[in-house]
């Protein structure tokens, strides 16, 4: 699901609370007062929360607040394009070593595969070398997938809740000010346009995160390659799992780095390395190379 459709879902569940603003809460009857998206107070990225009312009981004027993360019923992915800023967001303070342990648990499925694609590899393009793995957070496994070192109750928080997102995304700005804890949600609501007519749609169908069943969520490692052809990597992304190529013994030689994920780019800090190893071979593509020689043949895809 793109951006642009989530946005049309959120926007559909905002604009149903504003014309249908009469709802059942807990048994009792219930008034949508107003309902928006938070923003962060800062530019870039999102809050938890994409959905936030405030609502209060028609019989004693109290108010509360609403705050809800939105899924598609197909959902997968919970992040991507990660940096470091966004996976402390997602698990904490200590996600660097609970990210180092997931990877380094899972070295033989790194280390042990295809690195360099002559011919190419649909998505992978002709002369393709991997320099490392970008991450990504999903409720999926994939090819290359390990399920997230931690317990159901911080994943929950989290992940899910976002009780760790920086300030500005945990106070954000709803309808022009600011609302403390309005980026962190409350509740889940997988769901499509179709399934939501009124506001008691979204009340039934929401749950809260504490209560839901959420199964294992996956860091999932998806491969950044430098292409020779075109003298650059996939984009400034940052590489959970890093490879420095160096020339060992006449052959180009991998060396995986686990340490400091997160730190270093395919495109500025690996590229150079590869480029600086294929010129000392005086190879120029990796169609030139000649597996078993230039490289051990199970690195090698022709």
């Amino acid at each position: 699901m793109t951006r642009r459709e989530y946005g049309l879902l959120e926007d559909h569940i905002i604009n149903t609370f504003r014309n249908d603003r009469v709802f059942l809460y807990h048994g009792k009857m219930c008034e949508a007062i107003e309902a928006d998206k938070p923003r962060p107070q800062s530019m870039g990225g999102e809050c938890k929360t994409d959905v936030f009312v405030r609502a209060k009981i028609q019989d004693t004027g109290e108010e509360f607040e609403i705050k809800i993360s939105v899924k598609k019923t197909n959902k997968e992915f919970m992040g991507n394009k990660l940096k470091q800023k966004d996976v402390e967001s997602y698990i904490g303070p200590d996600w660097e070593n609970i990210l180092i342990e997931a990877t380094t648990s899972m070295r033989d499925s790194f280390e042990n595969r295809t690195l360099m694609y002559a011919s190419g590899h649909y998505p992978i393009k002709p002369n393709s070398i991997t320099v490392g793995w970008k991450l990504e957070i999903a409720d999926r496994a994939r090819a290359l997938s390990v399920p997230i070192p931690l317990s159901e109750r911080r994943i929950k928080d989290y992940i899910y809740k976002g009780i760790n997102q920086t300030s500005d995304k945990k106070d954000a700005v709803v309808n022009g000010r600011v609302v403390p804890d309005s980026g962190v949600a409350d509740y889940l609501l997988v769901t499509c346009k179709e399934n939501i007519k009124t506001a008691n749609d979204v009340i039934e169908q929401m749950e809260l995160i504490d209560n839901v069943d959420i199964g294992d969520t996956y860091f999932i490692f998806t491969a950044n390659n430098y292409r020779t052809d075109v003298k650059k990597a996939d984009g400034p992304r940052a590489l959970a799992v890093r490879i420095e190529w160096v020339v060992d013994n006449g052959k180009m030689t991998p060396k995986f780095h686990y340490d400091h994920p997160l730190q270093y780019t395919g495109e500025q800090d690996m590229a150079p390395i590869v480029r600086h190893a294929l010129d000392y071979l005086g190879k120029e593509n990796i169609t030139d190379m000649n597996p078993g020689i230039d490289v051990d043949k199970y690195l090698f895809e022709e």
